[in-house]
């Protein structure tokens, strides 16, 4: 993967609106923050790179469908086959509808838009874990730092006016996910999420 500079990302990047609804699949302790990235601030994902000591940018992941939000978040294991799936025991996990209205998207699941970067869907659903891993101690020590997915993230934050990207499932890897940037929206986006009781939650900007 290779990040070109900033400007050369702008210039070439398709840009698209997008509605509809997706998924998220959050510990059900956390339902009444149900669309709250902060969190993500300070704990690292696939796409930024965040701690205590250095917090970055907050990250809203959501899934195409209820079933793939679920094995985002490790709620079940296997593959999604006659007597594949395997629930995992130890996490209560609730999945909740979100309602999109996003402007300015890119897509990551387009082969065009992935040679901006000079990357492909294995890289883009590959080892991200292990950078923060490795070290002197463990048979494989480098590379650490970033992972090449976390600079990508880093990048694609720092375009103006971009609200988030498409990109590929590192767990269903023939299905999508959205990543929202949920402090970038721009005048007329919202996300919404409306539980059972008829209490709406929303970042509107």
């Amino acid at each position: 993967m290779k990040i070109p500079l900033q400007h050369a990302i702008v210039a070439r990047l398709t840009y698209k609106p997008l509605t509809g609804i997706w998924y998220r699949a959050i510990a059900t302790v956390f339902l009444p923050t149900a669309l709250s990235a902060s969190h993500s601030r300070t704990v690292p994902g696939r796409f930024n790179d965040g701690s205590v000591a250095v917090p970055s940018f907050p990250v809203l992941y959501l899934a195409e469908d209820p079933l793939l939000a679920m094995f985002e978040v490790q709620a079940l294991f296997g593959s999604p086959t006659p007597g594949g799936i395997v629930p995992n025991p130890r996490r209560a996990v609730a999945s909740v509808n979100v309602k999109i209205t996003l402007h300015r998207v890119a897509d990551l699941t387009d082969l065009h838009e992935q040679s901006i970067f000079d990357t492909n869907v294995q890289e883009l659903t590959g080892d991200w874990r292990g950078f923060k891993l490795r070290g002197p101690s463990t048979s494989v020590p480098l590379p650490t730092g970033s992972a090449p997915t976390q600079e990508l993230g880093a990048a694609l934050y720092a375009i103006p006016k971009l609200e988030g990207f498409l990109t590929v499932s590192a767990k269903l890897p023939y299905q999508q996910i959205l990543v929202v940037f949920p402090d970038k929206l721009q005048s007329g986006s919202s996300i919404k999420h409306e539980d059972q009781d008829g209490n709406v939650y929303s970042l509107t900007f």
